[in-house]
């Protein structure tokens, strides 16, 4: 064989290596770039929105007809347990992929009154004018103690039975108005 020949052979072996180390390289680096071009996410909203304010609103003896407009229709009724109603809410920031979570739970008593709520909740303020007494002490722990479960995230329940009578409430007939949709559709069927 002439020494030419083994020459290109040489070279083109060496090439070929070279061009496959260098498209390695280069297919390598394309799993690790650092996305210039960023996809849309979207927010994914799921569950109830139930706020502070909505809970506030809640008293002892209300029907479930009433927790119901006040709070709306719960994601969970478990027929194991029907005198509870879970409310649960999950929210995906579509931007920063944060995560925020509430679980709120309702529970009646045997006449389908409400009793208490539990969950990520906390309890409202007293009304204007209701005097706190006892011991400042034990108030002033006790507030603590609702001030470092609240940081935890830990559920707690609130018995709305302890809530004080003259307390600020929904008026009396919370019905939703009779032209409503919700009220047709549930008259719908009685």
């Amino acid at each position: 064989m002439p020494t030419s020949r083994k020459l290109s052979l040489a070279v083109l072996i060496k090439g070929a290596a070279g061009l496959g180390l260098v498209s390695g390289a280069l297919l390598l680096n394309g799993c690790a770039v650092e996305r210039y071009f960023l996809e849309y996410r979207v927010n994914v909203q799921q569950g109830n929105v139930v706020e502070q304010k909505n809970i506030a609103q809640l008293r002892p003896g209300m029907t479930r007809d009433q927790v119901r407009y006040v709070l709306g229709t719960p994601l969970l009724q478990d027929p194991f347990h029907a005198n509870r109603w879970d409310y649960v809410y999950r929210y995906e920031d579509g931007a920063t992929g944060a995560i925020t979570m509430r679980n709120i739970f309702v529970f009646f008593n045997a006449a389908g009154q409400l009793e208490r709520v539990g969950g990520d909740v906390t309890a409202g303020q007293p009304p204007a004018g209701v005097q706190i007494t006892g011991n400042l002490t034990a108030d002033a722990n006790a507030a603590a103690d609702l001030a470092a479960a609240v940081q935890s995230n830990e559920p707690q329940v609130i018995d709305l039975g302890s809530l004080p009578p003259d307390a600020e409430g929904p008026p009396e007939n919370s019905e939703p108005p009779s032209d409503s949709w919700w009220w047709r559709f549930i008259h719908l069927f009685k």
